[in-house]
Parts: C-alpha cells; sequence; structure tokens
C-alpha cells in the first residue's frame, strides 16, 4: 500500500536554486508558496477605443460568433469574456480616457477615499513586497500621438510608462554591478535617514497647529509612512540577484515590433516571480505603416468617421492588437499561469470617431472566471452597471478585503 502524506508540500524556490546552480530561472511554482494562493494582474489599454462592430459579436453566451477582428481567439473559447455597456458614465473625449482603471477623473480624486487609484496601483499595494517589482508599468513605444495616461496613484500622481522593452528586460534580468549596488543602498539608508528627520521636525510643529492643520499633517504623515514602507520594500531586493533567462536582451523599436516583445517579457516576469501585477499601455504612436496601410497616424485613422478606408485601416490596427493580446493569453495558458491571472483589455474611450467614453471596449480573460464569450449588460440609463462594479469584483478576487472601488455599487460575481 502507497501512502501519501496530507501535509502541505513546501519548496523554497531560492533554496532549490541554490542547490542546483541553476543558471535559468525555476518559475514559481504555486506549491512553493507559504500558504498563499499566487493572484496576478495584467491590464492592457489603448488611447481611441475600438469600433464597436470590430469588437462586441452580435450574439450573446458562449457560443457567440466573433467578429473578424477576434479570430485568433477562436480557441480561446470558454478562456474570455466581452461585455458590453460598460463604462463610468464620464464624457470629455479624450480628456477622459485617464479615468478608465480608476473611474475616477483626476479632479475629483480629493473627494474619494482612495483618491483616482487605478486598479493596477490597488493591487500592487496589496502584494507590495511579495515580488521585486509590486507593479510593472509598460508601454509599447512614445506616448506621441496619443498618451494613454494610465495608471495613477493613491496622490493623484501619474505613473510614466517605461517606453523601452531593453529597460524592462534589463530591470528584470540584469543585475547590477557591484558598486551600483552598494551606492543604492546607501541612498535607501540616506532617503531613510532624511525621513526620520523630516518626521522629528513635523511632529515638534504639530503639537502647535490648529484642528484644520493637524488634519492636513496627519495627511502628510500618512505620504512620509508610504514613502518609508516603500524604501523597506525596495531595500530589502538590493542584494538579492535577478533570475537568469534564455531570452536575450531585446533591441529597442516601433510600437508595432516592442509589442510583442513586452508581452513575452510580462510572461517572463510572471513567470519568475518577480512581478504579480502589470500594465502594457498601446500608445498613440502605433506605426500604422506596418499593419500595411498607408501611414497616416493612428489617431488619424481613429477620427475615421466611417470614411470606408480609413475605417479598414483602423481595422486592421485593431486586428493586430487582438492578435497579439490573444497570442498572450495563450501562453499564459500554455504555462498554467492562466487561472491565477485575471487579464483586463480595454480603453477609456468607446468608439474614437465618436469621441464617447460610454460602452468601453471591455475584456476579461483568464483569472478562473464563468466565461462566457460574450455578456451583455443593461442598456438602460437606470439599470446601468458601473464598469468599477468589474474593479470591485477584480480586486476581491485578487485577495484584497474591500467593499468598494471608485464607485462601485456591488460586485459581478453573479455575471462571470
Amino acid at each position: 500500500m502507497i501512502h501519501v502524506s496530507t501535509q502541505r508540500w513546501r519548496l523554497s524556490r531560492r533554496h532549490f536554486l541554490r542547490g542546483a546552480g541553476a543558471c535559468l530561472a525555476l518559475p514559481l511554482l504555486e506549491t512553493m508558496g507559504e500558504g498563499e494562493q499566487v493572484r496576478r494582474f495584467v491590464a492592457v489599454a489603448n488611447p481611441f477605443g475600438m469600433i464597436p462592430d470590430a469588437f462586441f459579436p452580435s450574439e450573446e453566451g458562449k457560443g457567440a460568433a466573433l467578429p473578424e477582428n477576434f479570430k485568433a481567439f477562436e480557441l480561446l473559447r470558454g478562456q474570455f469574456t466581452i461585455l458590453s455597456n460598460l463604462d463610468h458614465g464620464l464624457s470629455g473625449g479624450h480628456a477622459a480616457t485617464h479615468a478608465f482603471l480608476s473611474g475616477v477623473r483626476s479632479n475629483e480624486a480629493a473627494g474619494m477615499p482612495d483618491g483616482n487609484i487605478t486598479l493596477d496601483q490597488y493591487c500592487a499595494e496589496h502584494v507590495a513586497g511579495r515580488t521585486r517589482f509590486p507593479v510593472l508599468n509598460t508601454s509599447a513605444g512614445s506616448n506621441d500621438g496619443g498618451a494613454v495616461e494610465l495608471c495613477w496613484t493613491r496622490a493623484g500622481v501619474l505613473v510614466p510608462s517605461i517606453q523601452k522593452v531593453s529597460r524592462v528586460f534589463q530591470m528584470l534580468f540584469v543585475d547590477d554591478p557591484a558598486d551600483k549596488a552598494a551606492l543604492r543602498g546607501a541612498r535607501y539608508r540616506q532617503q531613510g535617514s532624511i525621513l526620520d528627520a523630516v518626521n522629528e521636525q513635523a511632529k515638534a510643529m504639530n503639537q502647535r497647529l490648529g484642528a484644520g492643520d493637524r488634519q492636513k499633517m496627519e495627511q502628510y504623515f500618512t505620504s512620509v509612512r508610504e514613502v518609508e514602507k516603500t524604501l523597506r520594500q525596495e531595500n530589502a531586493w538590493t542584494g538579492r540577484p535577478r533570475p537568469k533567462v534564455a531570452m536575450k536582451e531585446p533591441h529597442n523599436g516601433t510600437v508595432s515590433q516592442q509589442l510583442p516583445i513586452l508581452y513575452d517579457l510580462l510572461l517572463l516576469a510572471l513567470q519568475t516571480d518577480s512581478t504579480r501585477v502589470a500594465t502594457i499601455e498601446v500608445p498613440g504612436a502605433f506605426d500604422t505603416g506596418a499593419v500595411g496601410i498607408e501611414p497616416k497616424g493612428y489617431h488619424a485613422y481613429s477620427h475615421h468617421g466611417k470614411e470606408p478606408s480609413l475605417m479598414a485601416g483602423m481595422r486592421r490596427v485593431e486586428r493586430y492588437q487582438m492578435e497579439h493580446l490573444a497570442r498572450f493569453i495563450t501562453k499564459l495558458s500554455e504555462n498554467a499561469l492562466l487561472d491565477s491571472t485575471q487579464v483586463l483589455f480595454g480603453s477609456g474611450m468607446g468608439d474614437g470617431s465618436a469621441h464617447t467614453n460610454r460602452k468601453l471596449p471591455i475584456l476579461v480573460a483568464g483569472g478562473g472566471y464563468r466565461h462566457q464569450t460574450h455578456v451583455r449588460m443593461p442598456e438602460e440609463l437606470g439599470k446601468k452597471v458601473p464598469l468599477s462594479n468589474l474593479y470591485l469584483t477584480m480586486a476581491q478576487r485578487f485577495g484584497i478585503e474591500t467593499r468598494a472601488f471608485g464607485f462601485s455599487k456591488g460586485t459581478m460575481n453573479e455575471v462571470i
């Protein structure tokens, strides 16, 4: 008789690599955790939305016929859901797209409990310190020609994206020289000392302030504590070697060249547990000539005004994006990462030609959801479901104990 132990098998990833003398990083296995279920989140967005009939199926359900731009998704049925009629109830065209991952415009942030923090930063706060990078915010190229402005901190600060694939690779997989690592460690200690001194001065001042000013100082103390926490977390990783991968450092290029490379880099980042949260921006600088159309510019094609040739060009740009998203989702599945990774695709713009922020193109893949291919949410004004309900659902599935996100009114657990 064979006896199988019911005790949870735990294996230290660092000990395994040290003992094996491996030159390649072992992918993170769920059994290597200390009883925690590893959860991941990836968001992908563009600035100009999608042509509605090229994105939303006309039918509902798992067997819904997919639009032409979704041909690459045919073999992924049961692993993704397109959601119709979701948005944040905003208007303003390009001026409102920055609220895509928060539901909160930057000028409204002061009145919100969590400001206009975006979903990626919200999730990153939850896992900060567990990986080298709490979040990896990237772009497939320069924001010239249309900025996504995708990621915002709790304090209302725009998070700049890393726009070169070579830099992403170096951050993930290239160790700093010893002298540079030592210098960074010394800088962390110096910054910590400065914060200590500032904190003491602020506390002494706080005793002489009125109630209103004391409230402002408490907000300042909160900011200082957050900076101190971030410094401690970053410093803890200074002396740890980065994982080694078989991939060679990639060359930078145009948006169309860098986008597939970024997906490959993020796959490796998730495999090696270098991060559990990441974003990709598809910027307005997309090189349209690379997909076989006249190089008028992505923004120009988005203003098609239903002119047939411009619409055809826009569909080509969108099809390219969907093909590489499908490729990424497929690779996540092949590497047993899809069920633990929530992938969100969308835009803060619904239809770029109409400059509307309503009925945003939203796709969710992976994450262990009950995927239906296409779910049409209520369209009537009094019955509309805010997109923030989906974000609250995703935050909870990520492991965050919260009852609200942005302007959410509930979850969407009954939908997917």
